[in-house]
């Protein structure tokens, strides 16, 4: 149980944990939200350990890191009425730390092997239909704010891009003008893991971009070649906070479900295509997943498109009468 009288400081700091983060961005090359996820995770999991030791954790106290400790944590975690996805990624990010030590030889036990995993929550991503889609890209005809038209019509370029092609917001951002290939109508995305692909881009889509880059030319006359795509308003690189804004505020002004977020647009990307009969594994490729069992969660389709899609082709779907 945590002392009494401990008085914890406001970071404490794990055991070889700043090696760990290097590790993570250098030889296991995890997304930077990933590392910093896990990193804040940690942090909470040391405030925990240091309040149970009444002192900062340090190596020496590694032997006595019992699986308790871990159990007591987590057990604090869910009484906290932390989300079953929050709990999940803290015990993964301890463990992952566990295991590094016990790969570099810093730790002899890894008490991490001795408590149990929650099991996933199975739900399901909601994407929005054709119709609050079509609502959302073409929320940018609503001036929120006052804005210079090159902003409109980059966030009006960015919004159609995202459905187009299925990118996460972060690979958007990291777009630099010689990954868009207009006479192709291809673009090169960097997704996790530093993952190269090349996704196809829709006529509607390169048109708004083609708009929105003489628009941003003629605000920024002296960019540099080869530099980043979509820009912020201050002519730096767009951040993905500024989407995540947008489409908020044209969620709200168009009164909208809360389920309409920029990333539902990567689900609307594939269920819309499934839904129009593209192959699954092509959607995989498209979306970068690394497993198929990931596309399928994002590509669920609704009772009554299925018997829809059953109706139209199995070809014992309609019966004959009974004679």
């Amino acid at each position: 149980m945590p002392a009494k009288n401990s008085a914890p400081s406001l970071t404490p700091q794990l055991p070889w944990l700043a090696e760990f983060i290097a590790d993570m961005r250098v030889v296991r090359r995890l997304s930077e939200n990933t590392v910093l996820a896990y990193e804040r995770d940690l942090r909470f999991f040391a405030r925990y350990w240091q309040s149970c030791l009444g002192e900062p954790p340090t190596q020496n106290h590694l032997a006595q890191l019992k699986a308790d400790i871990l159990k007591g944590f987590f057990g604090q975690e869910f009484r906290a009425q932390k989300s079953r996805a929050t709990l999940q990624r803290r015990m993964a990010a301890v463990r992952a730390w566990l295991n590094y030590l016990e790969r570099e030889g810093h730790l002899q036990i890894n008490p991490g092997r001795q408590v149990a995993t929650p099991k996933s929550e199975k739900r399901l991503p909601r994407a929005p239909n054709e119709e609050l889609t079509g609502k959302l890209v073409e929320g940018k005809k609503i001036t929120l704010y006052q804005r210079p038209v090159w902003l409109l019509y980059r966030d009006y370029a960015v919004l159609e891009l995202l459905y187009s092609s299925g990118m996460r917001i972060g690979e958007l951002c990291g777009l630099n003008d010689y990954d868009l290939d207009v006479a192709s109508g291809e673009a090169r995305v960097l997704g996790k893991g530093d993952k190269e692909r090349i996704v196809p881009v829709g006529k509607p889509a390169l048109q708004a971009v083609q708009h929105y880059l003489t628009l941003r030319n003629e605000a920024w006359p002296s960019l540099p070649v080869s530099g980043p795509l979509f820009l912020g308003r201050r002519g730096l690189r767009l951040n993905p906070r500024e989407i995540q804004r947008l489409v908020k505020d044209i969620r709200l002004s168009l009164d909208l479900p809360e389920s309409v977020t920029p990333h539902a647009l990567r689900h609307a990307f594939a269920t819309h295509l499934l839904q129009a009969g593209a192959d699954l594994r092509a959607i995989q490729e498209m979306m970068g997943h690394a497993s198929l069992s990931i596309t399928q969660k994002y590509t669920h389709l609704d009772l009554t498109h299925l018997v829809k899609v059953y109706d139209s082709a199995h070809p014992r779907a309609k019966k004959n009468d009974t004679p």
